[in-house]
């Protein structure tokens, strides 16, 4: 069975959302931990400034005790008190598959219909799948749900408006700033978020950018077709007081701005307006920063008062895009059931193949050669016939998604003891 347990920037407020972030060398020991404790068989565990969601495959049904059970863990491998399961929500088979297909779509963004998540969706599933966390159910899944995501954004208008949280940011700077063209801007953090912030302060006619990275090399494509001034990461103080705005976008666990730092800061620009916007998650600027005169913190809860409802995405194509996740959603199902009844299908083929070799092994010496070659390629048509119209009217029963329980019930009817005999 398919489940997710995960929290999200509906469910819970940066700072706890921030407590569940997972770096990526954390994955995997984590699902590992996870797989002892539960047995589930394949893992994908998605972590962005928005949500971390831990996907998840069980030959159990998915009940509650195994979804308890992994909230549980997370907050013991994240050494965090065990008193926020509320803010978690918990998903199984059909909607956890609808849950997975809105998140990759853009459905279930701060910013609606946004494009940045697809690649984040893609990254954490490519991980997991390098170090061996997934398997034939969470392949197909997400296969299935980058096909999804790609039509609802080429058969939908879910695009409207603001396109992503780095966006939104720019849009924030433009309106503190009516002459925001004239001022400097620090980019800290190469990734998706600070590429993109970066691209749309341009189109905004900024000049004068700067953009730091710890690794150098990936921010000088960045830097050069942008016209951006790259900076060593232990030389962004050398730089900071003569920008306006920093906007910071890193995968760091921990804080890159303090409180202190800034101070300084401040002083060599004769405490002149300064704006910080953090993108991370966890946070990468210390919060008691906003207390310095002149500066304001904003962080990436602030942007959805920037975003607003829905992004501007028209209630014709929101249903439009439901209606295909719902399709897809209901494709994968039918694979999955599919799926889980081959061990049934299995059963009865070798049952009733043995039950028909068994009675065959009775006439051995009785007939002559001739006739036990006729009898035995009738029996085994009419057995084999027999197997097909079972497994068809099993695929049809299977349609309307049996339990688990059910399914154990048909494959002891159809078990047959190897060491006994089926002769009369």
């Amino acid at each position: 069975m398919i489940g997710v347990v995960g929290i999200n920037h509906k469910t819970a407020s940066q700072d706890i959302r921030e407590l569940f972030a997972f770096a990526r060398e954390d994955i995997k020991p984590f699902s590992e931990l996870a797989g002892c404790n539960t047995g589930i068989s394949e893992v994908v565990v998605l972590s962005t400034c928005n949500r971390t969601e831990v996907y998840y495959s069980h030959e159990g049904s998915c009940d509650e005790r195994v979804s308890a059970l992994l909230i549980s863990l997370l907050h013991e491998f994240k050494v965090v008190p065990q008193k926020y399961g509320e803010f978690f929500y918990i998903y199984s088979n059909i909607d956890a598959v609808r849950h997975l297909f809105r998140v990759t779509s853009g459905m279930d963004s701060m910013v609606i219909g946004e494009d940045q998540i697809v690649n984040q969706v893609k990254e954490a599933y490519f991980y997991c799948e390098e170090v061996s966390l997934t398997n034939g159910a969470l392949m197909r899944l997400f296969q299935k749900c980058f096909e999804t995501s790609k039509r609802v954004r080429t058969e939908t208008e879910i695009k409207q408006g603001i396109s992503s949280i780095s966006n939104a940011a720019v849009d924030l700077c433009s309106r503190l700033y009516d002459d925001l063209p004239e001022r400097s801007v620090m980019f800290v953090g190469a990734g998706d978020a600070g590429r993109l912030a970066l691209h749309f302060m341009v189109k905004k006619g900024v000049t004068k950018t700067y953009i730091a990275n710890r690794t150098c090399e990936n921010a000088m494509p960045i830097a050069r077709d942008n016209n951006s001034t790259l900076v060593q990461f232990d030389e962004i103080y050398k730089y900071l007081p003569v920008c306006d705005i920093i906007i910071v976008a890193t995968g760091a666990p921990d804080y890159i701005l303090r409180k202190d730092d800034i101070e300084r800061v401040m002083t060599e620009r004769n405490y002149g307006r300064q704006v910080y916007i953090d993108l991370s998650v966890p946070r990468n600027i210390e919060n008691p920063l906003s207390e310095i005169e002149n500066v304001t913190l904003y962080g990436v809860d602030d942007m959805q008062q920037i975003i607003g409802p829905h992004s501007g995405a028209g209630i014709a194509a929101l249903n439009q895009a439901n209606e295909i996740i719902d399709e897809m959603a209901e494709d994968y199902m039918l694979w999955h059931d599919c799926l889980a009844l081959r061990p049934v299908i299995k059963t009865i083929t070798s049952s009733m193949n043995k039950i028909r070799e068994d009675e065959m092994n009775a006439y051995k010496g009785v007939e002559d050669a001739q006739k036990f070659e006729l009898i035995d390629e009738y029996t085994n048509r009419i057995t084999q016939k027999y197997i097909g119209v079972i497994i068809k009217n099993l695929r049809e029963v299977s349609k309307s998604r049996p339990s688990s329980q059910s399914l154990n019930m048909i494959n002891k009817i159809f078990m047959v003891d190897n060491g006994q005999d089926s002769k009369k």
